[in-house]
């Protein structure tokens, strides 16, 4: 094959422009940190960095719904820790009150007590967190229960909330059905109301000593269920906690390891390249100063 002058000129310059193009790319590396991109850069890595990224952002929204949940979660654990130093203290109350021995003074200062303490449980069932009662089910934005003591969340609004978990759609709230009645019938406020009411009116005691305890006795039995059962949540979003992180740990390192640049290795193929160019260039102008002339004359 006989090899003219254009064609010897055409492949230094195709040489030279791909040498060129080259080390665009690596500068491009180096700069974004990347070696993948796009997909015409290797459209298998770039497929694959793809669907890695998409399952990250899920396990980082996963992240991000437990870390919700966990908040809830230390709030109901902090509140019926309350709750039941409030309902000893009610006990307590109960039975002094049931004295016979007690004047009517001496009843109605307790029937105060029992008057701040139901103030107490009305704004732990008013908790919010971020704008959202947490006592209140599905109508979130709204105070479950009014200044009185009267639960004013609707009986349809008594549902659980839930959030994804990985595979699993996790239900993690109490309402205040759950948390502020006795058997989900009668609330606390009403007992607390009825005690007062009796501590000041004539004849005290056969309330007292037939209906309140009872009543205390099975409300107090409902929030060590609940704290069992947010004991058990908190021990599940711990546990998918730990699972989320550790995954986010080895999907990041996979996906660095399939897009990420070593720095190192882009220098110095930098350098190399840059070498090769500057050959290139060089022996291209000696090659292409000569003419036809130049040939015959030599």
């Amino acid at each position: 094959m006989r090899i003219t002058h254009n064609m010897l000129h055409n492949t230094v310059l195709k040489d030279i422009t791909n040498t060129y193009r080259d080390i665009a790319k690596l500068h491009e590396q180096g700069s974004s940190g990347k070696k993948v991109r796009y997909p015409s850069d290797d459209a298998i890595v770039a497929t694959r960095a793809s669907n890695i990224g998409t399952k990250l952002r899920e396990i980082e929204q996963y992240q991000r719904n437990a870390s919700t949940v966990e908040t809830y979660i230390k709030s109901y654990d902090s509140i019926t820790d309350e709750l039941g130093a409030l309902s000893y203290r009610l006990r307590e109350l109960i039975v002094n009150g049931a004295n016979d021995t007690l004047t009517a003074d001496d009843r109605a200062t307790i029937a105060q007590e029992i008057d701040r303490i139901k103030d107490q449980f009305i704004q732990l069932a008013d908790t919010s967190i971020s704008g959202e009662y947490i006592f209140a089910g599905a109508e979130s934005i709204k105070m479950p229960v009014d200044a009185d003591g009267n639960i004013v969340m609707s009986a349809e609004a008594n549902v659980a909330r839930s959030v994804d978990l990985g595979r699993y759609r996790f239900e993690y709230n109490f309402t205040v059905y759950d948390a502020f009645t006795v058997d989900g019938n009668e609330s606390v406020f009403n007992l607390m109301s009825d005690l007062s009411k009796n501590l000041r009116g004539d004849n005290p005691n056969g309330y007292l000593n037939s209906h309140a305890l009872e009543k205390l006795d099975r409300y107090e039995s409902n929030i060590q269920s609940i704290i069992a059962r947010n004991g058990a949540n908190g021990n599940f979003v711990q546990m998918a906690t730990n699972r989320f992180d550790d995954s986010v740990v080895f999907m990041t390192e996979y996906l660095s390891k399939e897009q990420d640049a070593d720095f190192m290795e882009t220098y110095t193929n930098l350098q190399n390249l840059q070498a090769v160019l500057q050959a290139a260039m060089k022996t291209g102008g000696n090659i292409m100063n000569y003419s036809l002339v130049d040939y015959v004359r030599a």
